[in-house]
């Protein structure tokens, strides 16, 4: 007999060993299901919480996207017309990806104008501040007199 000692091996949790990949085409393994039980074994509750969590977030999932393709579907265009739903050289119904990216366009071309609009309300603001203190000056008063002289609050 041999003094060395035996190595045991460990029989609860056999090594797992993934196929080495030669390049990227390959496809990867599939995920084995963990939920599966043993007989004879109570499930386990961490498991089944977490299951219950996934369905509940997937049709949770599945509602809002129904609310969003009905969303898409009422919005008005800035001319105030609805949001074809065809194809207007086809005349085929539009798929949900493309009524989907036709709202989108749209309100970001709104979003766009609006920026615009405030850029230029901000520049005529600051030219009118300008004005404003220039006429202060001109007449050795405070901005705030003027203001008031024209109308305009502090607010505005």
């Amino acid at each position: 007999m041999s003094s060395q000692p035996q190595e045991q091996i460990d029989t609860t949790n056999p090594p797992t060993t993934e196929p080495q990949s030669s390049s990227p085409s390959d496809p990867k393994p599939e995920p084995t299901n963990t939920t599966t039980t043993l007989p004879n074994t109570k499930p386990n509750p961490r498991l089944t919480a977490l299951s219950d969590r996934k369905a509940t977030l997937s049709q949770t999932l599945l509602d809002l996207q129904a609310q969003r393709l009905q969303l898409a579907t009422q919005i008005k265009l800035p001319s105030g017309l609805p949001l074809a739903t065809t194809n207007p050289s086809t005349g085929e119904d539009l798929s949900e990806d493309e009524i989907l990216a036709a709202a989108l366009r749209s309100s970001n071309a709104v979003v766009k104008e609006h920026i615009t609009l405030l850029h230029k309300y901000n520049e005529i603001k600051d030219i009118g501040q300008g004005l404003m203190g220039l006429i202060a000056d001109k007449r050795d008063c405070r901005v705030v007199k003027v203001m008031d002289e024209f109308g305009v609050g502090e607010k505005d």
